[in-house]
C-alpha cells in the first residue's frame, strides 16, 4: 500500500527543513550562539512565528540536526553491511566529514549539550521528513531507518564487536556504548584543542582502547 502524506505535513517538513539549513549555512565555521534567529528566518524565508511553532528555543535545531544525523549515519551503515567498530569508525568517520564542511556545528552541540543535566530526547523524524530526506527509499524501510537513535546503534554495533571478537573482555557492552559516546563527542573535542584537523586519527586512538 502506498504511503499517504498529507499537503499539510509536507509543508511542515520542508519548513522544519529548510531552518535547519539555513542556521547550518549561518554557522559554516562560527557557532551556533552567534546565530540570530532573525538571519535563520530571512534566509529560510520562514516568519519568526512559525520559527518558534516548530522549534521553541533556538537550540532545538541542534536536537533537530542530531536526529537527522544519526537516521543518516544507520542508512549508511545499513547500506555498507560495515558491522562491529568497522560500523563504529564508518560513523566517526561521517563525523570527521561533516567537520570539513561545517567545522561549526559540532562544537556547537558539544557546547549546548556541556550545559544539560541530562542528553536531551532526540525525537523521531516524521514521515514526511524521511520522505524528504530518501526519497528513493522505500515507505518500510523508512519506517525502520527512522525509527534508530545513536544509543540503539551503538548497541548493535557493540554487541556486533562481541560476537566477532573484537571488544576486550574487560569491558562490559553497556560501559562499551558509554565509552562510544565519550569518543564521539570528547575525541573530537580533543582533535579542536590540540588544533588538528585529523578527526579520525583521534577517534582510532580512542577507540584502541576498546578493540582487541
Amino acid at each position: 500500500m502506498a504511503e499517504t502524506i498529507s499537503l499539510r505535513e509536507k509543508k511542515k517538513a520542508k519548513t522544519k527543513l529548510a531552518l535547519l539549513e539555513a542556521a547550518l549555512a549561518l554557522i559554516n565555521e562560527g557557532t551556533f550562539r552567534s546565530v540570530l534567529v532573525d538571519d535563520i528566518c530571512a534566509q529560510a524565508e520562514v516568519s519568526k512565528v512559525t520559527f518558534f511553532k516548530f522549534f521553541p528555543q533556538k537550540e532545538e535545531l541542534l536536537i533537530y540536526f542530531m536526529s537527522i544525523w544519526q537516521v543518516r549515519c544507520y542508512k549508511e551503515l545499513a547500506d555498507n553491511g560495515k558491522r562491529g567498530f568497522a560500523a563504529v569508525r564508518h560513523a566517526f568517520s561521517m563525523v570527521a566529514e561533516y567537520a570539513e564542511k561545517q567545522p561549526g556545528i559540532m562544537l556547537s552541540l558539544i557546547s549546548f549539550l556541556a550545559e544539560q543535566k541530562m542528553h536531551p530526547c532526540v525525537p523521531a523524524l516524521s514521515k514526511a521528513e524521511l520522505s524528504l530526506l530518501f526519497p528513493d527509499v522505500e515507505a518500510a524501510q523508512r519506517a525502520e531507518i527512522g525509527g534508530k537513535n545513536m544509543h540503539q546503534i551503538f548497541e548493535q554495533c557493540v554487541q556486533e564487536a562481541r560476537e566477532d571478537g573484537q571488544l576486550v573482555a574487560h569491558v562490559s557492552n553497556e560501559e562499551a556504548v558509554v565509552l562510544l559516546f565519550s569518543m564521539f563527542y570528547g575525541a573530537y573535542l580533543s582533535a579542536h584543542l590540540f588544533h588538528s584537523d585529523d578527526f579520525m586519527a583521534y577517534y582510532e586512538l580512542h577507540l584502541k582502547t576498546l578493540t582487541r
